[in-house]
């Protein structure tokens, strides 16, 4: 059995209330958003997958993170994989090629198959015929983007409905955005399938918890109430606080400040943000900076301040629209209700705010 991750602060009630859901037939899939690095990928593989395990579940997890355009294929054919046995354990290889060997059938990635593929409506049935499975399915927004994922989206659909009782299926999300084309829209495969919940944000208990982690790793005492203030400053994301802490575990002259100071700006997110607020057209970078206000977008006010900037005539509102589907398009904006909007990415929020701030410095 691996060693306890003493780092790792459980949600126990959290993945018992969802295992609780599952076994009772109470609900047979979940729908969790939570933005990066709030914890969902640790919750799902050190909290749901060992708790499912003990329950009697064979537990399936795959990310769609890093498989780009194959994303929909990567999935298939690692599925296939698990169903067929061949998979030494539930955690997918950590590879964008996998090859699959369901039923006779070869595949590869990249090479024209030498038969017909299963379809993956078949690939589940062939899963559920030998026991009780649970599906974690992390950033499955990301099969959305591309049209040609449209079929396997609903052929997962049909097997998950016909196998209801015997596969059932979390997925996560990092974009309310993508997880509404995905469960909202009335054209999508998956329109109003399973509950909606969120992953909720960590109490006081989890600065407890690096505190009291900090002092094992290195016999040095650290204020948890001094880490509250830090969590709290930082928006509750327990991905910057950890790394803080981990900046003085490697680092014994660091102080909190000096750690939080170090941490506070992540250079490769930094650098991505750059990239996306380059590529954007000035009125989109313009709407963006609204909704980071708080600023009613059509409104007249808000839409002759941006030709103060754009130094033309007040934009339409329906240039407005245009620029706001293409940021809800590529997920950098989201809708929360009708007319109000907020920035997907809380890093990416704070990092505008601070380029905001020093361009405002005299």
């Amino acid at each position: 059995m691996a060693a306890q991750d003493y780092w790792h602060y459980p949600r126990t009630a959290l993945a018992d209330s969802v295992l609780m859901a599952f076994d009772s037939g109470l609900s047979h899939a979940l729908t969790m958003f939570a933005p990066r690095r709030m914890g969902k990928t640790e919750f799902l593989l050190k909290d749901i997958a060992p708790r499912a395990e003990e329950h009697g579940w064979r537990v399936f997890y795959h990310s769609f993170m890093t498989d780009g355009d194959e994303a929909g294929e990567v999935f298939r054919l690692s599925l296939a994989e698990f169903a067929a046995g061949r998979m030494k354990s539930w955690l997918k290889p950590l590879t964008a090629r996998v090859s699959a060997d369901l039923l006779g059938v070869k595949a590869e990635l990249g090479t024209q198959a030498t038969a017909p593929a299963h379809s993956l409506t078949e690939v589940v049935q062939a899963l559920t015929s030998s026991g009780k499975t649970i599906l974690l399915l992390d950033e499955a927004q990301i099969l959305t983007r591309l049209a040609r994922n449209e079929e396997l989206l609903g052929g997962l659909r049909t097997g998950l409905d016909i196998n209801k009782d015997q596969l059932k299926v979390l997925f996560t999300g990092s974009s309310r955005e993508g997880l509404r084309r995905m469960f909202s829209e009335a054209r999508a495969p998956f329109f109003h399938f399973g509950t909606n919940i969120e992953l909720p944000t960590l109490d006081r208990g989890f600065c407890a918890h690096l505190a009291a982690a900090y002092r094992r790793s290195t016999g040095r005492p650290l204020d948890e109430w001094r880490l509250w203030e830090e969590f709290e400053a930082m928006g509750h994301v327990p991905g910057r606080l950890r790394a803080v802490v981990e900046a003085m575990v490697l680092n014994a002259d660091l102080t909190l400040a000096e750690a939080v100071a170090l941490k506070v700006h992540d250079v490769h997110d930094e650098v991505q943000y750059a990239k996306i607020l380059k590529a954007l057209p000035l009125l989109d970078r313009l709407v963006l900076q609204a909704v980071l206000e708080g600023a009613p977008l059509f409104a007249e006010d808000t839409r002759t301040r941006m030709a103060a900037t754009l130094g033309s005539a007040v934009p339409g509102t329906t240039a407005v629209q245009s620029a706001t589907e293409r940021l809800l398009r590529d997920e950098i904006i989201t809708r929360r209700e009708r007319g109000q909007y907020e920035i997907s990415d809380p890093g990416l929020g704070q990092w505008l705010k601070a380029l905001t701030s020093s361009q405002e410095t005299p």
